[in-house]
């Protein structure tokens, strides 16, 4: 082989290998992925372009409104003569140009309020967006799990398998040397049978979790889809009445959704602000500057030059505008009354809010520690199942226990290797939530 074909083949092989490492998904990307292509976090993106229009339109607000126009018109006929307001019969042209401002000086607070409610409306967008892709990841991270789950049960029952099959023909070796009995080899055979059953089950388990997981993220269902197998484990050794206080109110302080509900309450605040102050006169004022040009389409016509009669013919005025409200029937009062009540819903919506958050922390802290405890004790069971087989396996061999006895055996250790991997997974997910309520979002955990 060439030199250069060696160097193109092993560009390939790297090519493929780089290709195959990229295929492999963590947890994380799993996560990022479900938030790059979820039609609601796109949705909500949207959304807030059109919030931070809104914040941008309430900030033009304090800015007055400027407009300019230009006009022409002719008249026929009998007319009045634009120089000397004296009735003519011939046909006249004129030429206007405008300039106005108007600016509203006070109008019971209105534009500084819709400033306010505008940007907190684009600041919590921000917020609702993280709370979004919060509940997305979560349930990437139950998938996920689930998904390696069924994985690692599906090896264990290979596994288990294997050792069956080997037992198998261990033990029709025994029955052909005398040693065992045709019982002994139909125990095994069923053995066999069961975990190749169960070998099936779980492989369909891990299929259809892994379709859940593609659901969930918005990932092709034709394509493969291959997840890191993560086998760590964070124990957090820290006392529940130690960092409980502290964790609630860092929860309260952090979480989306109290900061949701927080915000509720300055928005109907303003809102009930600015209906109170609707019964207040409003102030404005208007500048204007106008000129004109004229012209008639006759021959004893003295036409004045452009430029003069623009000069000569300019106009200002300056207004100031009050107006007062003084019977508007009940709108006005029925407003103030429905922005008051809805201040008071979001009062209690908050306090409630607070108070679910409150035992949802209690809860996911006694959720994970009651899991740790449950996967340490679940370890420490599958070690002494291990030895128990270990030793049975030994005295099948003697011939000493039954088959039936080693595959109560073995369906003992697989029940509590499952136990421990369940309990493995169910303590990484509460972990993670305990870590959310500390104020990390799960995609940067």
């Amino acid at each position: 082989m060439s030199s250069k074909m060696f160097i193109l083949v092993l560009i390939l092989i790297l090519l493929s290998f780089g290709v195959q490492a990229q295929e492999v998904k963590t947890l994380n990307d799993c996560m990022q992925y479900a938030i790059e292509h979820s039609p609601k976090t796109q949705k909500k993106a949207a959304e807030n372009k059109i919030l931070a229009d809104d914040y941008r339109d309430a900030v033009m607000g304090f800015v007055p409104e400027i407009s300019g126009g230009v006009g022409a018109a002719t008249s026929f006929g009998r007319s009045v003569d634009p120089e000397t307001n004296i009735y003519a019969n011939y046909t006249n042209f004129n030429n206007s140009y405008s300039l106005e401002a108007d600016y509203t000086l006070f109008n019971g607070f209105s534009t500084v309020n819709n400033y306010k409610i505008a940007k907190n409306a684009k600041e919590m967008g921000v917020v609702e967006s993280q709370q979004l892709e919060d509940e997305i990841c979560l349930k990437v991270i139950q998938a996920y799990y689930n998904v390696l789950y069924f994985m690692e049960m599906s090896d264990l029952v290979q596994k288990q398998l294997i050792e069956a099959q080997n037992n198998l023909k261990l033990t029709q070796k025994q029955e052909k040397q005398g040693l065992k009995g045709y019982a002994d080899v139909a125990e095994i055979e069923a053995s066999v049978a069961e975990k190749d059953y169960e070998l099936i089950k779980m492989q369909n388990n891990y299929a259809n979790a892994l379709s859940v997981l593609k659901q969930i993220m918005f990932f092709p269902m034709e394509e493969t889809l291959e997840i890191f197998r993560d086998s760590t484990i964070q124990l957090d050794d820290a006392s529940s009445d130690v960092y409980k206080d502290n964790l609630i109110a860092q929860a309260k302080n952090t979480l989306p959704s109290a900061l949701i509900a927080k915000n509720n309450i300055t928005r109907a605040q303003l809102n009930y602000k600015t209906s109170k102050w609707s019964l207040l006169p409003s102030l404005s004022a208007m500048a204007s500057y106008s000129t004109n040009y004229v012209t008639a389409f006759d021959d004893s016509y003295v036409k004045t030059p452009f430029f003069d009669q623009l000069k000569d013919r300019q106009g200002e005025y300056v207004q100031l505008y009050l107006r007062i409200p003084i019977l508007t029937g009940l709108q006005r009062q029925t407003n103030i009354n429905r922005t008051k009540n809805r201040l008071r819903i979001a009062e209690y919506e908050y306090e409630d809010q607070l108070k679910s958050i409150e035992v949802e922390v209690e809860l996911a802290i006694q959720d994970k520690d009651g899991a740790l405890k449950a996967f340490i004790q679940a370890d420490k069971r599958v070690h002494a199942q291990k030895i128990a087989y270990n030793l049975n396996a030994k005295r099948y061999e003697q011939g000493i226990i039954s088959a039936l006895d080693l595959q109560n055996s073995s369906n003992n250790l697989l029940s509590a290797e499952a136990e421990r991997l369940n309990m493995f997974f169910q303590y990484n997910i509460k972990y993670r939530v305990v870590q959310y309520y500390k104020g990390i979002p799960y995609i940067e955990q």
